[in-house]
């Protein structure tokens, strides 16, 4: 997720590659996420279930299930810290992204920004917005 001013690897990634293409010249990328990333970590599972049957007096029959379960995370050790190891991770979703380009003025270099932002975040087009930087 986005913090301030700081750049995501992506939005880097995007002005970087952006401001190559004939005609954008200097280029601002600003991606919307949904949610911040998830790490899923990796657990050690045990669970035991035990059931009891009880007969009363009359006839009647008591089930009792009791289902005990244990879950931790399994981390690996380097000089002494502990770090989660990690299953995968969840990228956020992205929403939309906003641009502004020097040449965004054309309308050809304008679509061409929306075409490899496109191609590059999977955003449909009306969600990604491209501006004249001044």
């Amino acid at each position: 997720m986005q913090n301030g001013n700081i750049k995501t690897d992506l939005e880097e990634k995007l002005e970087n590659i952006l401001s190559k293409i004939n005609g954008v010249g200097e280029v601002n990328v600003c991606i919307n996420y949904s949610e911040s990333s998830e790490i899923i970590a990796m657990y050690n599972e045990n669970s035991k279930v035990s059931t009891t049957e009880e007969t009363d007096t009359s006839g009647g029959i008591r089930k009792i299930e009791q289902t005990d379960s244990q879950k931790d995370i399994i981390y690996k050790e380097d000089d002494g810290e502990k770090t989660p190891i990690t299953q995968k991770v969840i990228e956020p979703k992205i929403e939309g992204a906003i641009i502004t380009a020097k040449g965004a003025g054309n309308t050809n270099v304008k679509a061409n920004i929306i075409q490899a932002v496109e191609a590059v975040t999977g955003l449909a087009t009306h969600k990604i917005q491209v501006f004249e930087m001044q």
